[in-house]
Formats: C-alpha cells, sequence, structure tokens
C-alpha cells in the first residue's frame, strides 16, 4: 500500500509541475523578453560588423550580398535606397581559410558601415521575411516576391558560419 501511495504522490508532483509550465507560458508577464537584435543599430556611429563565412560557400556570400543590393537599389523607398547605399564597404579579410571552433573552415568578410542603417537591421531574416518597413517577403504587401526572396535568402542562410561581434569605432585626430 505504502508503495502504491508513494507512486500517486509521485504522480501528483508532475502533473502539478506539467500545470504550473503550461501556466506561466500562457501568462505575459512569464513569457521571456525577446532577444535584442545585435544588428539593429541605435545610432549611426560607424561600426565594423564582422561575419565568417564558410570557405566553400564564399561565393553564395558575396552573391547574396550583390543580388540584395540590387533589389535595395530599385526600390521606391528611400530609406531601403540608403540601407544598400550603407552596404558599399564590405571586405574579405585576405588571409588563407583557417578552421573555426566548430572545425569549419572560415573566411573572414568585414562590413565598414560607416554611418550604419538605423532604419532596418542587418540580420537578412529580418530584412527580408519580417521586418514590416523591410522588404517584406513574407508578410501583406511585399516589396520582394516571395520566391525571389527565398532564393536570395538560401545563398546567405547556408554560408554564414557567425557574426563576429560588433565593433563601434571612434574617430581619432
Amino acid at each position: 500500500m505504502d508503495r502504491l501511495f508513494l507512486v500517486t504522490k509521485k504522480q501528483i508532483a508532475l502533473a502539478a509541475g506539467v500545470a504550473l509550465i503550461a501556466l506561466m507560458t500562457q501568462r505575459p508577464g512569464f513569457a521571456q523578453a525577446a532577444a535584442p537584435d545585435l544588428l539593429k543599430f541605435s545610432t549611426a556611429t560607424p561600426v565594423i560588423l564582422g561575419w565568417q563565412v564558410k570557405a566553400d560557400k564564399t561565393k553564395d556570400f558575396e552573391d547574396f550580398w550583390t543580388g540584395l543590393r540590387a533589389v535595395l537599389a530599385k526600390s521606391e523607398s528611400a530609406d531601403l535606397k540608403s540601407f544598400g547605399d550603407s552596404l558599399g564597404k564590405i571586405y574579405k579579410v585576405n588571409v588563407p581559410p583557417f578552421a573555426d571552433a566548430q572545425g569549419n573552415q572560415v573566411v573572414i568578410y568585414l562590413f565598414h558601415l560607416d554611418p550604419p542603417s538605423t532604419a532596418f537591421s542587418y540580420d537578412p531574416v529580418k530584412l527580408i521575411y519580417t521586418d514590416p518597413n523591410g522588404l517584406r517577403a513574407s508578410l501583406e504587401n511585399p516589396k520582394i516576391p516571395r520566391a525571389e526572396a527565398d532564393a536570395l535568402y538560401e545563398k546567405v542562410k547556408s554560408s554564414v558560419a557567425t557574426i563576429n561581434p560588433i565593433w563601434p569605432l571612434t574617430k581619432i585626430g
């Protein structure tokens, strides 16, 4: 009988725990806050943004940014055109590929954003799909056809190994 009682107590405790977790996830006060977008800048202070790109995918990475700039240049939005202009200084570090922490052979690309756009995120997913002021490919009234957005995004999705820390710049002299 004691054994049956012990099993029942465990089952009740487990059920109460599951119910508490379900209740907490439904209450807005308990929900986790959205992570800040580190690729959305609030000031026009110049920055260097570094990308580690898989060495065998550098062409895809370069094609993505070239294609994105072409789409932005055709935009009717002055803000989107300005964002495209901010992508004018993209550099590939001229050193041989090296292994990252996951063992991928990577190459570094640096974006010199001077000034960076404060209107949009440099996160390709947000810019292309979800920012209501961006290209809106997954929203109503898109500024880019979904098929074109998907083809463009495919290039960057498989090429990026990681994004390096953002380095804010201070002018001297």
